[in-house]
């Protein structure tokens, strides 16, 4: 999906959001309760705003983890495939992973975490080149090992 469709779906979320109203009562008096509406709808405006964000940053932040992977010789390259790795097959990545990265590698590999908490969708399936290119660098990685 690529970011115009993410975008669509975004904006008919939100268009989804204005239309709700929580009604409440029963029987002949039920009626609209406009200040829990607007509460549940700033509620789920800041849910869809936060993983729209997370997500548009997260598979940026993926894309160029991803570029740096595939540069053979890139620092940090074997934390990157251990963590792209613990991504794409939710197995557990050690919490080292995370320490003594340049800034800009670990500021990226939180913003995937982030994106993978609050995304509603695969990152896998998203990023560029999608799960062809990552079972490739993950592949690549196991055969340089063995």
């Amino acid at each position: 999906m690529g970011s115009v469709e993410r975008e669509r779906r975004h904006r008919a979320s939100l268009e989804q959001i204005n239309r709700v109203q929580l009604v409440v009562g029963r029987g002949d008096r039920m009626r609209v309760d406009h200040e829990g509406t607007l509460l549940e709808r700033a509620r789920m405006l800041a849910q869809e705003i936060r993983s729209h964000e997370a997500t548009e940053q997260g598979l940026a932040a993926f894309d160029r983890l991803l570029r740096r992977a595939e540069e053979h010789d890139a620092r940090h390259g074997r934390d990157i495939l251990v963590f792209v790795a613990a991504v794409w097959s939710n197995r557990p990545l050690p919490l080292h992973t995370l320490r003594g990265l340049d800034a800009d590698v670990g500021d990226d590999m939180l913003a995937v975490l982030d994106a993978f908490r609050y995304a509603r969708l695969d990152l896998v399936e998203s990023v560029e080149g999608g799960p062809r290119r990552v079972a490739r660098l993950v592949n690549e990685a196991r055969l340089s090992r063995a």
